[in-house]
């Protein structure tokens, strides 16, 4: 099968999806003198074997509109390199911008979301993400195959995607810095600059709910018990989301005494990472380069654990399963932060710039916890790289080319 037939297909399916659309036609071949922005959309696909009981790691590479696949097995061995790169989008003939992932529990879906900004068209720690005003969508594709199976259209500027831990509900908020933009100029107050919470049913694509929660809202993160939700907003502020209530209700918590606002943020809260041990929140601000912690019992800040001298903005940390351990990138410098979350000290640092890491975004623990997988993003017009790091050792013991911009790393645990 075709690139072309494929897209088509896709594209017809996330269109029947969307009830105030007419019905697509399938199967119908691009005129010759369209001009694309990709310098090759209509080339043949890559078949790609299903992934293996060791696992897989999933890239999505945010301006080439790809995911890089990895084995997970290879981490640490001379075999540690891309297997395949495969398309992920709705329309071949333009940049959509995928944005982070989510893998089902199960291993046998996962998601992507669809930012469709426009190249060239803004800035932000994402350069132009955020700045889109077309609506975004939420894509599942089956595991086995990378085939699209679903979408959802949602809010401009899709930011975060997570699922539930039994694989039914999608939570993906909307880093939608143009609304603030706009609400600004016209001088409307910041309850125009609020952007929602979208809660999605996994298996039908249908949108459950969508919530009111703060101005451009990034990371979302779940408790144990999943009944609330933490968001980290780009208005010096945690939004609570309360997920139990009906409907969910939002508590707003500035990070600090000395914060900004929507327009004018001092912190600018983008990542966040959750204590599986406490269920404290880690909000990663970029423009203090501050972690400030949320205790959840108090839901007030505890700013005698605030991590600070970091040399960069921080990023999306991960934690070890006993809570012991937080392993925080950041940028500028590029290193791995290790930090004892007891006291928000930096106990020391890995290096990645050497290795060839330029504006590193994420790390996910391997399931054993030997590694930690550090996406960089490149300067955004080259190729990214993936960086496996021996975490007892703290060295980089593997690195990977992958696609343009790259912004997420998550593992597909299992054979589905």
């Amino acid at each position: 099968m075709t690139w072309a037939r494929a897209w088509a297909a896709a594209l017809a399916l996330a269109l029947a999806a969307c009830t105030d659309d007419p019905d697509p036609v399938d199967g119908v071949e691009p005129p010759d003198d369209l001009e694309y922005t990709h310098p090759d959309p209509w080339a043949e696909g890559t078949l790609v074997p299903p992934p293996g009981p060791g696992g897989r790691i999933l890239v999505t590479n945010s301006l080439d509109d790809t995911l890089s696949l990895i084995e997970l097995d290879t981490v640490g061995t001379p075999g540690f390199k891309e297997l395949a790169r495969v398309p992920v989008g709705l329309n071949p003939v333009e940049l959509e911008g995928p944005h982070h992932t989510a893998v089902s529990p199960r291993g046998d879906f996962y998601y992507v979301g669809i930012s469709n900004y426009v190249p060239g068209g803004g800035s932000g720690p994402h350069g132009t993400h955020g700045t889109g005003a077309e609506d975004g969508y939420c894509l599942k594709l089956d595991a086995r195959d990378n085939r699209l199976v679903g979408s959802v259209r949602v809010d401009p500027n899709p930011g975060d995607v997570i699922v539930s831990a039994d694989g039914s509900t999608l939570y993906q908020t909307h880093f939608d810095t143009l609304k603030i933009t706009e609400a600004a100029r016209r001088g409307d107050g910041e309850d125009k600059m609020i952007a929602r919470l979208a809660i999605i049913d996994a298996a039908t694509m249908r949108r459950k709910a969508m919530v009111d929660v703060c101005p451009a809202p990034h990371a979302v993160r779940l408790s144990a018990d999943e009944r609330t939700a933490y968001v980290a907003c780009w208005s010096d502020e945690v939004a609570i989301v309360d997920l139990s209530a009906a409907p969910p209700t939002v508590q707003r918590v500035k990070v600090s005494a000395n914060t900004g606002t929507a327009v004018n943020p001092r912190h600018e809260p983008y990542a966040l990472t959750l204590s599986p041990t406490t269920g404290e929140a880690w909000v990663s601000s970029m423009a203090s380069r501050q972690v400030q912690v949320l205790n959840p019992v108090t839901r007030t800040m505890d700013p005698t654990r605030t991590v600070q001298g970091l040399r960069g903005p921080p990023m999306f940390g991960a934690f070890t399963a006993d809570g012991r351990t937080l392993y925080l990138p950041y940028q500028l410098v590029d290193a791995l932060a290790v930090i004892d979350p007891t006291t928000g000290t930096v106990l020391r640092e890995v290096d990645l710039a050497a290795a060839g890491c330029l504006n590193a975004h994420q790390v996910t623990l391997t399931p054993d916890e030997r590694h930690g997988l550090v996406v960089c993003e490149g300067d955004h017009r080259g190729p990214g790289t993936v960086h496996a790091v021996d975490l007892a050792e703290g060295t980089v013991v593997g690195t990977v080319t992958v696609g343009i911009f790259p912004d997420s790393v998550s593992i597909l645990r299992g054979q589905p």
